[in-house]
């Protein structure tokens, strides 16, 4: 939780370079120690910094990422509402990665089954 709260200080303060670097560091942590609940956190925070530094991709990256923790965590409304601010804000989703809606996720409609391997796939390719 520090380095969180670090890293928001430095990206309140424009200092980037640490912002990102602090970033980083909790997740790295957040992972480490198996708090979803807080690396989801970190993913959505490291995606507000990065939207506002112009990284556009790599918000939409720590968003998708904030996302599969939170459904993973059970934050079904947490999770709506991070879809909508990035389909709002940013363009769909779908379109940058094919994340979807929790309510699709858990379909069991084979297409959705098979959207959901391929995200978390592709999540966790980009992880390692």
């Amino acid at each position: 939780k520090l380095y969180l709260m670090e890293a928001e200080e430095a990206f309140c303060n424009k200092a980037n370079d640490s912002a990102e670097s602090l970033y980083k560091k909790a997740l790295s942590s957040a992972r480490e120690h198996r708090f979803i609940h807080e690396e989801a956190l970190a993913h959505e925070l490291a995606g507000h910094f990065f939207l506002d530094s112009g990284k556009k991709e790599t918000a939409v990256e720590h968003f998708m990422q904030a996302h599969e923790k939170y459904h993973e965590w059970g934050a079904t409304a947490k999770c709506n509402s991070l879809f909508e601010f990035v389909n709002g804000v940013i363009g769909t989703m779908s379109s940058l990665g094919g994340c979807t809606t929790p309510d699709s996720l858990s379909s069991s409609n084979e297409n959705s089954e098979n959207e959901e391997k391929n995200t978390r796939k592709r999540i966790s390719d980009w992880s390692n």
